[in-house]
């Protein structure tokens, strides 16, 4: 049995263990630090299978997290029903639609920040100055949070930054964020927060609905800008394509969400509650299952040469990155328009953007999650 997670070279070089699991045992049990098993699914159609199929269960996930704490990160949402009611709510005022209706706001908000980098000095730490630092704006700027409630948010968010890997740190934070979300769900009634009230979401719903989102909608875009430029500047001549031309942007956003993925190999954890039959084995049920994005994403079965990084091609058919039916990220519509603007704007105010450092010597940080740029310094 093979010991899991598997050692990285190369933020966005895959193990080689992936391909030989695809082609060989794509559904395989694999040996934890902890000393716990796993079940590891690795091929796209597989892991699209974890997502969509209800006998694949986060509820032991949330119960184990929440602890005795306040939060209870989405539990009373986790069963079958709740959880579909909740989505279709959430996913009417969350739109496509609604997205579009932020990419100038977002614009704007990129556009800031920019002018705040450009009064810098040289070099600029590309992660502490813009893609820590976009997210964050976006989410005050969604949920209409007031003054005097953005210190908490800022709080918040340099404690899971600097939470790294620890559950206990993550679990801290996130209580502080709760306490926050709160007292923003009760004082504001506009935007977003007054058609989810309308729609007959519960405070505490609300309540979970708005940390759920900060949380994804903050450290996801966060990591995925970070991961997406440090790819761009391995691939210098795909940075040079994309800066030259902006209509690029759309498919550009969805190649890097396929191929700049640096997990730590535990995202997406369930748990069977019923003997599934997946990838030619029976899963038995109570087990512990990992689905690897970053594997599907390179699914030769999938993608032809899923190994390079060709902006021109992407498409969100070739990635999993949001999840899959009752697991799609309901912030995705939101987050791709913020990738846009921010990979778009920037390159288009410094088409000249370059890494001051050796890219292949980039010091990598890790959350509960992903690896990411601890700090990636750059001049244009």
């Amino acid at each position: 049995m093979r010991a899991y997670p598997f050692a990285r070279k190369c933020p966005f070089e895959l193990p080689e263990e992936f391909a030989w699991l695809r082609r060989n045992a794509p559904v395989s049990q694999v040996a934890l630090r902890n000393g716990a098993t796993a079940w590891l699914v690795t091929r796209h159609d597989d892991v699209r299978q974890v997502f969509a199929d209800e006998r694949f269960s986060r509820r032991e996930v949330r119960e184990r997290a929440a602890g005795d704490g306040p939060f209870d990160f989405g539990l009373s949402i986790a069963d079958p029903e709740a959880h579909l009611r909740w989505r279709r709510t959430v996913g009417a005022v969350f739109s496509p639609g609604q997205a579009e209706t932020m990419r100038g706001p977002i614009g704007e908000l990129v556009e800031d920040v920019l002018d705040e980098m450009a009064g810098l000095p040289a070099p600029v730490d590309l992660m502490a100055a813009f893609a820590f630092n976009l997210p964050l704006k976006v989410i005050l700027r969604l949920f209409r949070v007031p003054p005097d409630l953005r210190p908490g948010f800022e709080s918040w968010a340099r404690a899971l930054r600097g939470a790294g890997g620890s559950m206990a740190a993550f679990g801290e934070a996130m209580r502080h964020l709760y306490d926050t979300a709160s007292e923003l769900v009760a004082r504001v009634d506009e935007g977003p927060l007054a058609d989810l009230r309308q729609a007959g979401l519960s405070e505490k719903e609300r309540c979970t609905t708005v940390m759920l989102m900060t949380v994804a909608g903050y450290e996801t875009a966060a990591v995925q800008f970070g991961n997406g430029f440090l790819a761009l500047f391995q691939h210098p001549d795909e940075l040079a394509k994309l800066a030259k031309d902006p209509a690029l942007i759309v498919p550009a956003v969805e190649e890097i969400l396929r191929y700049a993925q640096s997990g730590t190999g535990f995202a997406g954890k369930t748990y069977t509650t019923a003997d599934v039959e997946l990838g030619g084995v029976t899963i038995p049920a109570g087990s512990a299952v990992l689905i690897s994005v970053d594997s599907a994403g390179r699914d030769e079965a999938h993608l032809e040469r899923p190994e390079e990084f060709d902006l021109s091609r992407g498409a969100a058919r070739h990635h999993l990155s949001f999840g899959y039916g009752r697991h799609f990220c309901l912030g995705a519509p939101l987050a791709r328009v913020e990738l846009q603007e921010g990979f778009g704007r920037l390159l288009a105010r410094w088409p000249g953007l370059a890494p001051a450092v050796d890219v292949g010597q980039v010091p990598m940080n890790a959350n509960l999650f992903n690896q990411y740029p601890r700090e990636l310094l750059v001049t244009w």
